[in-house]
């Protein structure tokens, strides 16, 4: 497909009239945790991906239309799962939220050398998503929508090398190469979860998104109590779950989309357990267990999408230009090559001003010898 410079722009109702009919269901989605991590890791190929894409399917069959579509990445083959709901007399336009449903097939993080070749349980980085959307996907028939919406069950989002950013995202990328320029334009918004079910929540807007959908979850996201710097519906000063104002950079399944001017965000945590540090915790360790996700997370993200959807915040109702990039502009000034990296360079610029400082002082006492001799 083609990028388009263009970009929807939004106009939703006010979500404090929709928090009395919220439905989603946060303790069936913490039981699917358990159910998806008994299944074993959820690797490319396996037999417990293909078993977790059969009961997906299973679940939502009675309003849903689904499809798989297979790729070869590397050694393995992948597989995305797609599916749709389209209402009687729908506009066309499509919202599109998506999910990664692979788990990792290493703990390069985890302390314990010995078990960093073998892969990890995904209950938050992985299952956390899918629980998520399949409950969704269990109430948006019930919602009277008059557009389109697509679940999206990426593979093989995490799979990846640290230092070789394209080999993250395999899925979603396949997906959106893939897609006609028809079906692109009529997508409205692309939203991404990932790593969301950590009980101590907190995220924040990311570089290459789309400033417009983010301007779409500061009104929800206060209306359930999530900012600290907004009132929710009662007028009581929220949590520091939502962090508006701070942007991190991360290499995940919104990329494709905003490369392919797509408008895109993405809800991710990840500084994934208790004053864990970015892209710490227990994020890429054996540690990922289902014990680890908290119902209320996994219920405030259901709600956000939930009132996303009900309050039509997430259709276009025009389009703007932007930027060459596809998005406005919240553009990272330097590009991140995987998840790691940002810390990685960060310790990389101390070590750079430390090395500057060294080397004048050093020039600095050179020079104060030089004139001592010449005295």
């Amino acid at each position: 497909m083609k990028s388009e410079s263009v970009e929807f722009s939004y106009q939703g109702s006010n979500p404090c009239d929709f928090m009395d009919d919220l439905s989603f269901n946060a303790s069936a989605a913490n039981a699917s945790i358990s159910w998806q991590t008994n299944l074993g890791p959820r690797l490319p190929g396996s037999n417990a991906s293909a078993n977790l894409r059969q009961s997906i399917t299973e679940n939502l069959s009675a309003s849903w239309s689904f499809s798989e579509s297979s790729h070869e990445r590397e050694n393995f083959i992948l597989t995305n799962l797609v599916g749709t709901y389209s209402p009687e007399n729908s506009s066309g336009q499509n919202v599109v939220i998506v999910a990664h449903y692979d788990s990792r097939h290493i703990a390069e993080r985890d302390e314990n050398v010995s078990m960093r070749d073998l892969p990890i349980d995904g209950a938050n980085d992985g299952a956390s998503g899918v629980a998520i959307l399949i409950e969704l996907g269990k109430i948006i028939p019930t919602m009277n929508l008059s557009h389109d919406v697509t679940l999206f069950f990426s593979d093989a989002e995490d799979q990846g090398k640290r230092g070789y950013a394209n080999t993250w995202s395999y899925g979603a990328t396949a997906w959106v190469e893939n897609l006609t320029d028809a079906y692109a334009s009529n997508i409205t918004a692309y939203i991404v979860i990932d790593m969301i079910g950590d009980e101590f929540l907190d995220f924040t807007k990311l570089y290459r998104t789309s400033e417009l959908l983010w301007e779409t979850v500061t009104p929800i996201t206060a209306a359930l109590g999530m900012m600290e710097t907004h009132t929710d519906c009662n007028g009581i000063y929220g949590q520091p779950i939502f962090d508006s104002t701070t942007y991190r950079d991360v290499i995940d399944d919104h990329i494709p989309a905003h490369n392919a001017g797509i408008p895109a965000i993405n809800l991710i945590d990840i500084n994934f357990g208790e004053n864990a540090s970015d892209f710490g915790g227990y994020w890429h360790t054996h540690q990922d267990t289902a014990d680890k996700v908290s119902a209320e997370s996994l219920g405030l993200i259901g709600n956000i999408l939930e009132l996303g959807l009900k309050t039509s915040a997430w259709t276009g109702v025009s389009t703007v230009d932007v930027n060459e990039n596809g998005g406005q502009d919240n553009q990272p000034m330097n590009d991140v090559e995987v998840k790691e990296d940002i810390v990685e360079i960060e310790k990389s610029r101390i070590v750079g001003y430390i090395s500057l400082f060294i080397v004048g002082m050093v020039l600095v006492l050179i020079l104060m010898a030089d004139i001592s001799l010449k005295l």
